[in-house]
């Protein structure tokens, strides 16, 4: 079953993207993650949420005790604060 892990925090968006785009360099193939979407809040900019999807649950707890994945969490706290993360199986996708 696909997984979803949305990360809510605050911060700009331009860092929200600088910090996917080098987890990326860094982790290169090591990574689980299958797609990851930025998103701001039109009506509270600076609010923002990333939308990280996986192929299952397990793969995302193997994603999670990666050191690539630890180091990057650890710097996403200090550079954006608190980050409230929302685990969520994907029941069904409606492509309209």
């Amino acid at each position: 079953m696909k997984f979803v892990q949305i990360m809510e925090f605050t911060g700009s968006t331009k860092e929200a993207i600088d910090s996917i785009n080098n987890y990326i360099t860094i982790a290169g193939t090591e990574t689980k993650v299958k797609k990851a979407t930025v998103c701001e809040d039109r009506d509270n900019p600076g609010h923002l949420l990333q939308i990280i999807e996986f192929d299952s649950y397990e793969d995302a707890m193997i994603n999670n005790d990666l050191e690539v994945t630890k180091k990057a969490s650890e710097e996403d706290t200090s550079s954006f604060g608190e980050v409230q993360f929302k685990n969520l199986d994907v029941v069904e996708v409606f492509n309209l």
